[in-house]
This record gives C-alpha cells, structure tokens and sequence, in this order.
C-alpha cells in the first residue's frame, strides 16, 4: 500500500512537471509578434503619418485592448524571444504610449509659463512631464517614453534606424506608419521608413548647389547612436537618392531645420 502511495505521489509530481511545462512553452509562443489588433487599428485610424484622434475617442475599447495586450506580456515569455521581437515590441510599445499619452489628454490644454510658449497649442510638449512621467505597465515595470527610448531601445539594440521609427505624435517626427511593426519584415520596414524620411524636404534638403544639406534635429539630438555606423553622412547615404548619395561627403556642411512640434492629428 505505502509503495502505491508513493509511485502515486510520483506520477503526480511529474504530471505536475509536464502541465507546467506545457504552460511556460505555450505562454512563450502565445504573443502575436504580428501585432495584428495593432496593426489593423492603424489601418483604421491613420493617414498619411496623421491620426484620427477624435475617431479613437469615439470608441476607446479598440485602444485599451491593445494596451492591455501589451501589458500582459511577462518577463519570463519576454525573456525567450528574439532580438528582432524584442526591438519590434519596443517600438510599437513607444508608438502606443505616446499615443496614450495624447489620447489620455485630449483635447490638450495649453500649459503655463514660459516654456509652453515656445511649443504650439496643441503639441505633445504641452503635457506635463510627457516624457518622464509613466505611460506603459511592461514587465511589471511602469515606463514612460524616456525609459523606452534611452533605457531600452537604444541601449539594448543600438540601431540608429529606431530614431526613425518611434513617433512622439509630432509633425516633425518620423511619419507614423499605417501598420506596425512586425518582427519577419522588422528590417526592411526599418529601411523603409529612413527611405521615407530622406524624402520629406522638411525634414532632408540637399542644395548640391552649396553642398549643405539641411536635416531634421534628430540627428542632433542623437548624433552619438549614428557615429557608431560612420556618422550622419555615412549613414544617410545608404539611403538617399544616388545622385544625391554621390556628392554626400564629410566636407557636406549639415544646418539643422526646425523641429515642428504640433501634434500630428487629421485635420
């Protein structure tokens, strides 16, 4: 009797074992790195890099599913996947804060004091602490856009290409793509969205005439990320024209172009 006791107790131990087993592996797998509900949101809701934020708001339930979804995402399922998933939920995860962000705030009040004045009514800067203050529960850790961006993105991957790819709900910042980013096409929509950027005069002119190219600010601001793959130059002309990657040079004089603040909503 004591020796069926014991190959019972056995037998439930390791069926114990294998249901958890079982668990971890289909948790691991159990993420869409399609970011299909995502996905489908901006295709509903975005056009040509603006948001319909209005429309959102109409029926926020689309929204919190997705945040929630990513939210749910554990350390342990996270801690498996690989390099390309983990960059692309980052991505996405500052792309949907910082629409949160906007959404949590709208329509946007205007700030006091001086800073506020320097910013258009309606931009993102006009939220208190924006950048600082906690948007996101991911991995059981409250993170703001910040966090995401310089403690994660740019520490853990160092591609320069994110720079183009999170959006902080601005008309300068890179276009918010109408789908997201999803982790077996991740690299050449990386690519695309620097081919996009080099495109958009406001944001990348060259005059060949007096070889100065004028560019966005963010290459300024995160001159150090494109150093480690051969400076703004180098990088850029991978990616731009031919006829205007043949006279890019390191004797190009760069002038910074303003950073247009204003939110990037329908009009």
């Amino acid at each position: 009797m004591m020796k069926l006791k014991i190959k019972f107790i056995r037998l439930a131990t390791l069926l114990s074992l294998f249901s958890a087993v079982i668990f971890t592996s289909a948790t691991a797998f159990a993420f869409d790195h399609t970011f299909h509900d995502w996905n489908q949101f901006l295709q509903r809701y975005v056009k040509n890099g603006l948001v319909n934020y209005t429309s959102i708001l109409k029926d926020p339930k689309e929204f919190s599913k997705i945040v929630s979804t990513l939210e749910s995402v554990t350390r342990d399922e996270y801690s498996v996947w690989s390099e390309s998933q983990k960059k692309a939920f980052w991505i996405n995860a500052y792309n949907i804060g910082a629409m949160k962000h906007i959404l949590d705030n709208y329509p946007i009040k205007k700030a006091f004091g001086l800073s506020a004045l320097r910013y258009p009514a309606n931009s993102i800067q006009q939220i208190q602490d924006v950048w600082d203050k906690p948007v996101l529960n991911l991995l059981g850790q409250k993170v703001s856009l910040n966090h995401i961006e310089n403690e994660v993105l740019r520490k853990e991957f160092h591609d320069p290409r994110i720079h183009l790819a999170i959006v902080c709900a601005s008309i300068g910042c890179p276009v918010l793509r109408e789908e997201a980013y999803a982790t077996e096409r991740l690299d050449l929509q990386l690519d695309d969205q620097v081919k996009q950027f080099v495109k958009t005069p406001s944001k990348f002119r060259y005059d060949a005439k007096r070889d100065i190219l004028f560019l966005s600010p963010i290459f300024k601001w995160f001159g150090e990320d494109f150093e480690k793959r051969g400076g703004i130059i180098s990088f850029l002309k991978d990616y731009s024209p031919p006829d205007t990657a043949s006279k890019l040079s390191n004797a190009t004089h760069i002038e910074w172009q303003d950073y247009d603040w204003s939110l990037n909503i329908q009009r």
